[in-house]
């Protein structure tokens, strides 16, 4: 029973001894003091850049120390100026940093003069540069037409991207001075006054990969081409037709050219069989638009919803416009310019494919 009492009060020793030696190392190390972390942290995306603005209200930070990338492998150490606790503090920081594109997690700690520190404090920010620039796509451009009075009017599609702010525009004005103008947030339409049209008009498209981003990006400055529209070329032009109505006269190719839109026509019944109407230019022309005139009639099927429009190259009948829902009249379209000295009007076959029409008008273009 000694023994035993013996044996509990030495284990009671070397307990009491391990305590005192942690304790020892204890004071010899000295009591760990942490600093006030920094507050909050916004980040504001530039091109390879970071605007990065945040927040420390202990006046013990002299300096911050923020790291990034594998590891926290970056590092940069920053002054803390002297400021109010609200006031917030700048850094920016870029590929020269060290920065690298795409997603980042940054640790921010303070520190003050005796060498304390604070906790960590983390953030998130997305860095930009080349391969969110590569990936942009440029508004289309519809068309530009060249109105009478000599101003150009611009057609736009839609905007597919919520992150487009607008377009900027490189032309010449008609007293010879280089023009950069920066259109924010333009819809589909845009009127342009006083510009050299015989002078090359380009564009590109703004964008934002967020609303506080410092910077904006742009795609690669494309061309536009301008169009004016000319005269109808094929009014009283010689018609071939695959067929006539009965071979009524009343009904013949001619009708279809006549300039009469509202009392005549070029009229074949539903038969099973294509129809096409051939318009002879009389000389090589360079088009770009057609307008058809359809037979109104409460009976939709004879409104040809399907049909080709079709120009001759080197004798190969080529489509240019191919309308498969069509049945609006007057029907109009533009197509790329071509030159040709013939036209064709097809009707493939298929139930109810009537050919019932008024008038065509096919127009001479240039462009610039």
């Amino acid at each position: 029973m000694k023994n035993f009492g013996f044996f509990i009060c030495m284990i009671l020793l070397v307990g009491c001894a391990e305590m005192n030696d942690k304790h020892d190392e204890f004071l010899a190390r000295g009591e760990t003091v942490y600093i006030g972390k920094v507050d909050s942290v916004l980040a504001f995306p530039g091109d390879g850049k970071l605007l990065l603005r945040y927040w420390i209200s202990d006046p013990r930070a002299k300096n911050v120390t923020v790291y990034w990338g594998f590891n926290d492998a970056n590092s940069k150490v920053l002054t803390v100026a002297q400021h109010t606790p609200e006031e917030a503090l700048e850094v920016i920081l870029s590929t020269a940093d060290g920065l690298t594109e795409g997603n980042a997690t940054f640790h921010w700690v303070t520190s003050d003069l005796h060498g304390n520190k604070s906790m960590v404090f983390e953030s998130l920010a997305s860095i930009y540069g080349s391969l969110y620039s590569e990936d942009l796509i440029s508004r289309r451009i519809i068309g530009a037409i060249l109105a009478n009075n000599g101003d150009i009017v611009i057609t736009l599609a839609t905007s597919s991207s919520s992150e487009e702010i607008g377009i900027e525009l490189f032309y010449t004005r008609t007293n010879g001075t280089e023009t950069a103008e920066y259109y924010p947030q333009l819809g589909t339409s845009l009127t342009l006054s006083n510009v050299d049209y015989t002078k090359e008009i380009r564009y590109r498209t703004l964008f934002k990969p967020t609303p506080t981003a410092i910077d904006s990006f742009a795609t690669e400055p494309q061309k536009i081409t301008v169009r004016k529209v000319l005269s109808n070329i094929v009014l009283n032009k010689p018609t071939t037709t695959s067929s006539v109505y009965l071979n009524d006269p009343t009904y013949a190719g001619d009708k279809f050219v006549d300039g009469n839109p509202t009392s005549t026509q070029w009229f074949q019944a539903a038969d099973g069989t294509v129809h096409w109407i051939e318009i002879d230019l009389q000389g090589t022309f360079t088009i770009g638009a057609i307008q058809i005139w359809k037979n109104v009639t409460s009976n939709t099927s004879q409104l040809i919803p399907r049909f080709n429009f079709q120009v001759d190259v080197n004798g190969e009948w080529v489509t240019v416009v191919s309308e498969t829902n069509g049945p609006v009249t007057p029907y109009y379209k533009d197509f790329n310019a071509i030159s040709t000295g013939k036209v064709r009007l097809y009707i493939p076959a298929y139930t109810n494919n009537w050919a019932r029409l008024r008038e065509i008008e096919v127009y001479e273009v240039i462009e610039y």
